[in-house]
Protein backbone atom coordinates (compact mmCIF):
# COMPACT_ATOMS: atom_id res chain seq x y z
CA UNK A 1 0.00 0.00 0.00
CA UNK A 2 1.17 3.14 -1.45
CA UNK A 3 1.74 6.28 1.95
CA UNK A 4 0.65 9.37 -0.24
CA UNK A 5 1.62 12.48 0.97
CA UNK A 6 1.21 16.57 -0.40
CA UNK A 7 4.41 17.79 -2.35
CA UNK A 8 5.69 20.54 -1.02
CA UNK A 9 4.97 23.72 -3.03
CA UNK A 10 7.74 26.03 -3.77
CA UNK A 11 11.24 25.30 -4.55
CA UNK A 12 11.84 23.24 -1.70
CA UNK A 13 12.31 19.17 -2.21
CA UNK A 14 10.12 17.09 -0.86
CA UNK A 15 12.61 14.32 -0.23
CA UNK A 16 15.68 16.47 1.33
CA UNK A 17 17.84 12.74 2.51
CA UNK A 18 15.76 10.10 -0.48
CA UNK A 19 18.63 7.92 0.49
CA UNK A 20 17.92 8.28 4.05
CA UNK A 21 14.13 7.07 3.29
CA UNK A 22 15.68 3.98 1.15
CA UNK A 23 17.30 0.78 3.19
CA UNK A 24 20.78 0.48 0.70
CA UNK A 25 23.17 -0.81 3.26
CA UNK A 26 26.76 -1.05 2.61
CA UNK A 27 27.04 2.49 0.65
CA UNK A 28 30.62 3.92 1.17
CA UNK A 29 30.22 7.04 2.53
CA UNK A 30 31.78 9.34 -0.22
CA UNK A 31 29.55 7.59 -2.72
CA UNK A 32 26.26 8.29 -0.57
CA UNK A 33 26.81 11.96 -0.59
CA UNK A 34 27.11 11.71 -4.40
CA UNK A 35 24.34 9.52 -4.96
CA UNK A 36 22.26 11.54 -2.32
CA UNK A 37 22.77 14.93 -4.52
CA UNK A 38 22.19 13.11 -7.99
CA UNK A 39 19.13 11.57 -6.96
CA UNK A 40 17.70 14.38 -5.06
CA UNK A 41 18.48 16.68 -8.05
CA UNK A 42 16.72 14.27 -10.00
CA UNK A 43 13.53 13.59 -8.34
CA UNK A 44 13.03 17.29 -7.72
CA UNK A 45 13.17 18.23 -11.19
CA UNK A 46 10.58 16.17 -12.17
CA UNK A 47 8.40 17.05 -9.15
CA UNK A 48 8.95 20.70 -10.62
CA UNK A 49 7.59 19.28 -13.44
CA UNK A 50 4.46 17.22 -12.36
CA UNK A 51 3.58 20.01 -9.90
CA UNK A 52 2.80 22.00 -13.42
CA UNK A 53 0.10 19.40 -14.53
CA UNK A 54 -2.12 18.99 -11.62
CA UNK A 55 -4.54 20.34 -13.69
CA UNK A 56 -4.10 19.02 -16.99
CA UNK A 57 -1.70 16.51 -18.07
CA UNK A 58 1.82 17.15 -18.33
CA UNK A 59 4.36 15.55 -20.26
CA UNK A 60 7.57 14.23 -18.50
CA UNK A 61 10.21 13.34 -21.04
CA UNK A 62 13.04 11.45 -19.73
CA UNK A 63 16.05 13.80 -18.22
CA UNK A 64 19.42 12.79 -16.47
CA UNK A 65 21.89 14.42 -13.54
CA UNK A 66 25.89 13.67 -14.01
CA UNK A 67 28.04 13.92 -11.50
CA UNK A 68 31.90 15.21 -12.58
CA UNK A 69 34.93 14.25 -10.83
CA UNK A 70 35.12 17.83 -9.31
CA UNK A 71 31.62 17.46 -7.92
CA UNK A 72 29.77 19.56 -10.32
CA UNK A 73 26.56 18.53 -11.93
CA UNK A 74 24.96 18.54 -15.23
CA UNK A 75 21.81 17.82 -16.88
CA UNK A 76 21.47 15.53 -19.62
CA UNK A 77 18.30 15.51 -21.91
CA UNK A 78 17.92 14.22 -25.84
CA UNK A 79 16.27 17.08 -27.88
CA UNK A 80 16.58 15.51 -30.86
CA UNK A 81 13.59 12.97 -30.23
CA UNK A 82 9.78 13.77 -30.63
CA UNK A 83 8.02 13.27 -27.51
CA UNK A 84 4.93 14.10 -28.64
CA UNK A 85 4.36 11.55 -31.67
CA UNK A 86 7.10 9.04 -31.38
CA UNK A 87 6.00 6.17 -28.87
CA UNK A 88 9.38 5.35 -28.94
CA UNK A 89 10.79 8.13 -27.86
CA UNK A 90 11.51 7.31 -24.04
CA UNK A 91 13.33 3.95 -25.39
CA UNK A 92 15.60 5.98 -27.50
CA UNK A 93 16.02 8.99 -25.18
CA UNK A 94 17.30 6.62 -22.35
CA UNK A 95 19.59 4.71 -24.61
CA UNK A 96 21.12 8.06 -25.94
CA UNK A 97 21.63 9.52 -22.81
CA UNK A 98 23.39 5.77 -21.32
CA UNK A 99 25.24 6.22 -24.62
CA UNK A 100 26.61 9.82 -23.20
CA UNK A 101 27.04 8.51 -19.99
CA UNK A 102 28.92 6.02 -20.88
CA UNK A 103 31.24 7.52 -22.84
CA UNK A 104 32.19 9.96 -19.95
CA UNK A 105 32.23 7.61 -17.71
CA UNK A 106 36.20 7.93 -16.84
CA UNK A 107 35.18 11.71 -16.03
CA UNK A 108 32.14 11.30 -13.83
CA UNK A 109 31.49 9.82 -10.07
CA UNK A 110 27.44 9.38 -10.66
CA UNK A 111 24.20 9.62 -12.86
CA UNK A 112 20.80 9.28 -12.29
CA UNK A 113 18.50 9.33 -15.63
CA UNK A 114 14.50 9.77 -14.74
CA UNK A 115 11.71 8.87 -16.50
CA UNK A 116 8.30 7.94 -16.11
CA UNK A 117 6.88 4.39 -15.65
CA UNK A 118 3.28 2.81 -15.05
CA UNK A 119 3.60 -0.21 -11.99
CA UNK A 120 1.00 -2.62 -10.26
CA UNK A 121 0.34 -0.76 -7.02
CA UNK A 122 3.32 -1.55 -4.30
CA UNK A 123 2.51 -3.62 -1.61
CA UNK A 124 4.99 -1.74 0.38
CA UNK A 125 7.78 -4.45 0.04
CA UNK A 126 9.02 -3.54 -4.01
CA UNK A 127 7.58 -2.60 -7.36
CA UNK A 128 6.16 -4.96 -9.57
CA UNK A 129 4.85 -5.40 -13.01
CA UNK A 130 7.09 -1.77 -14.27
CA UNK A 131 6.09 -0.58 -17.81
CA UNK A 132 7.73 2.00 -19.13
CA UNK A 133 5.43 4.58 -20.37
CA UNK A 134 5.04 6.08 -23.59
CA UNK A 135 6.01 9.99 -24.26
CA UNK A 136 2.86 10.48 -25.77
CA UNK A 137 0.13 9.38 -23.05
CA UNK A 138 -0.02 12.95 -21.85
CA UNK A 139 -2.24 14.08 -24.93
CA UNK A 140 -4.57 10.74 -24.20
CA UNK A 141 -8.02 12.62 -22.79
CA UNK A 142 -8.52 9.31 -20.28
CA UNK A 143 -4.82 8.75 -19.15
CA UNK A 144 -5.43 7.52 -15.58
CA UNK A 145 -3.50 4.55 -14.63
CA UNK A 146 -5.88 1.21 -14.84
CA UNK A 147 -7.25 0.26 -11.79
CA UNK A 148 -4.79 -1.38 -9.72
CA UNK A 149 -1.65 0.73 -10.76
CA UNK A 150 0.26 3.82 -10.32
CA UNK A 151 2.61 5.90 -12.16
CA UNK A 152 5.62 6.90 -10.93
CA UNK A 153 8.81 8.54 -11.55
CA UNK A 154 11.66 6.00 -11.63
CA UNK A 155 15.61 6.79 -11.50
CA UNK A 156 18.37 4.59 -12.45
CA UNK A 157 21.37 5.52 -9.92
CA UNK A 158 24.53 4.51 -10.45
CA UNK A 159 28.30 5.44 -8.55
CA UNK A 160 31.70 4.71 -9.96
CA UNK A 161 31.88 2.76 -6.81
CA UNK A 162 29.95 -0.19 -8.23
CA UNK A 163 26.70 1.08 -6.80
CA UNK A 164 23.64 0.68 -8.74
CA UNK A 165 20.16 1.14 -7.80
CA UNK A 166 16.43 1.99 -9.11
CA UNK A 167 14.46 4.79 -7.14
CA UNK A 168 10.83 5.01 -7.37
CA UNK A 169 8.65 7.91 -6.92
CA UNK A 170 4.26 6.55 -7.13
CA UNK A 171 2.50 9.94 -7.59
CA UNK A 172 -1.36 10.80 -8.31
CA UNK A 173 -3.53 13.79 -7.84
CA UNK A 174 -6.07 14.57 -6.38
CA UNK A 175 -8.15 17.78 -6.26
CA UNK A 176 -5.79 19.11 -8.40
CA UNK A 177 -2.85 18.74 -5.89
CA UNK A 178 0.16 16.22 -6.29
CA UNK A 179 0.77 13.47 -3.87
CA UNK A 180 3.66 11.76 -3.69
CA UNK A 181 4.38 8.10 -2.18
CA UNK A 182 6.93 6.65 -0.37
CA UNK A 183 10.41 6.03 -2.46
CA UNK A 184 10.61 2.46 -3.04
CA UNK A 185 14.42 1.11 -4.29
CA UNK A 186 15.69 -2.28 -6.09
CA UNK A 187 18.93 -3.15 -7.11
CA UNK A 188 19.75 -3.51 -10.64
CA UNK A 189 22.59 -4.38 -12.75
CA UNK A 190 25.15 -1.34 -13.63
CA UNK A 191 25.01 -0.20 -17.26
CA UNK A 192 28.06 2.84 -16.91
CA UNK A 193 30.05 1.13 -14.38
CA UNK A 194 30.72 -2.53 -14.57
Amino acid sequence: MVSWHPSRDGSDPTYDEPLRMLNLGGVPPEAHADLNACLRASLQGAENTLRTGAATSVLLPPSGIIMHADGMMDMLADYEVDYYYDDGAVLTALNTMFGQVTGQAAELRCMALGYKVRMRAPDGASPQDITIAKSTEWQQKDSEPPPGTVEAVCVDLEHRAGIAVRVFMPYTYQQQRLLLGGLLSVPYQPRVWR
